[in-house]
């Protein structure tokens, strides 16, 4: 004799919340469930709580990528406005993606944790960064920061490539206190962003961004914690035709990167720059040599030149038209290749930082958390934790 499907009853606004905050329509919804989109509208316009089975509810709870035990609440919970989006400044974007969407979940909730387990074990939840604003010249400000980092020009043209610069730069961040996530978010709709509503300060990074365009939009987003201003941001872009204070905010930024990045003396005295401001018949190879020795990209170099004042505009316009050209060919042959897949432990550190990862660590050594809290946090099973172990402390 075949059971009764078990079912539950569930508030139709909560239904209707989690929905719009994970980023989907109700005809997603309906092409995932196999029912119908007028019948998932129908579920979230009830007066009265309705009747759903626990399957039907566990496989809404998988898409969304929320905990089951949220769509039976008894009424929408607060959650945090996502970060001021600086994005529309350079386009129209209107909305956020289910993936950006659970990436801002997911550094809000790696927060929360970071913070309670601070507090808990007497830390101070402050991140320890200046406080700045825009009327500060960005060269300025970005020398201060890099000598207070302690990271000099020889230690960082002495890196071997683009890879050790970014954990290098991406731990140098977290010294600051300051928790460096990483999430599969398309990297054209967002390459990073950054929370400043709460300590300790959080940059989230698009895992699917070349190394230097990630070490570049780490001090991007270092620029807002230091303004004091978080928010969503495409940061290797052009800035023309543009107005208006989200503007103002993105170009003191992205200035503060470069000159955070490309040491001007440095750049003004090399072989290189003066071959590509002569447009000598290797200037490009060279570029791409100074490029290399920063560790950032050749459009980042190329800004560096425009605003030192050691290339015109007009030359600026035609050299970086070029760069786009080849980096979105270099994409797209880029997406097509294979790649292996990170090891649990692998991914659990990338994803969450050595910050974060430590800490949670040190948790668990001291017993402030347990096993099953660790294994949650890290997104891991228990056999997996050597692992993480020798990854952050090996």
């Amino acid at each position: 004799m075949a059971h009764k499907a078990t079912e539950t009853t569930v508030t139709p606004a909560v239904l209707e919340w989690v929905r719009n905050t994970s980023g989907y329509s109700h005809n997603d919804v309906a092409r995932h469930l196999d029912v119908s989109p007028e019948l998932v509208l129908s579920w979230e316009k009830e007066s009265a709580p309705v009747t759903l089975r626990i399957s039907q509810l566990e496989n809404m709870a998988n898409y969304y990528k929320r905990p089951l035990a949220t769509l039976l609440l008894s009424a929408p919970p607060y959650e945090p406005e996502p970060p001021k989006d600086f994005r529309r400044a350079f386009q129209p974007l209107t909305s956020y993606s289910p993936e950006l969407r659970l990436a801002i979940r997911r550094a809000r909730r790696l927060q929360r944790i970071a913070r309670e387990i601070m507090e808990t074990m007497g830390l101070s939840i402050q991140s320890r960064i200046a406080e700045v604003n825009l009327e500060q010249a960005p060269e300025v400000v970005a020398k201060a920061q890099r000598e207070a980092l302690g990271i000099d020009n020889k230690e960082q043209l002495g890196w071997y490539d683009q890879w050790q610069a970014y954990r290098r730069w991406r731990g140098a961040l977290e010294s600051l206190n300051i928790l460096v996530f990483q999430s599969d978010f398309s990297r054209d709709e967002a390459q990073g962003f950054s929370l400043s509503d709460s300590h300790p300060y959080v940059v989230m990074i698009s895992a699917k961004d070349s190394p230097t365009a990630r070490c570049f939009t780490l001090f991007h987003e270092f620029a807002h914690l230091l303004l004091r201003e978080g928010g969503i941001c495409i940061t290797e872009i052009a800035h023309h035709q543009i107005s208006g204070n989200l503007a103002m905010t993105e170009d003191w930024c992205h200035r503060f990167a470069e000159a955070f990045l490309i040491d001007d003396d440095i750049i003004r005295s090399s072989e290189e720059t003066l071959a590509i401001i002569k447009c000598e018949p290797n200037y490009e190879q060279e570029l791409k040599n100074l490029a290399f020795k920063f560790k950032v990209s050749q459009s980042v170099v190329l800004f560096r030149l425009w605003h030192c004042e050691l290339i015109s505009e007009g030359r600026f316009w035609a050299e970086y038209t070029k760069l786009q050209e080849a980096m979105q060919l270099a994409r797209l042959k880029a997406q097509k290749k294979k790649t292996g897949w990170p090891s649990p432990a692998q991914r659990a550190v990338q994803e969450r930082g050595r910050r974060l990862t430590r800490l949670v660590l040190d948790a668990l050594d001291k017993q402030v958390i347990g096993y099953n809290e660790a294994t949650d946090y890290l997104g891991i099973r228990v056999k997996h934790l050597d692992r993480v172990r020798e990854r952050v402390y090996g």
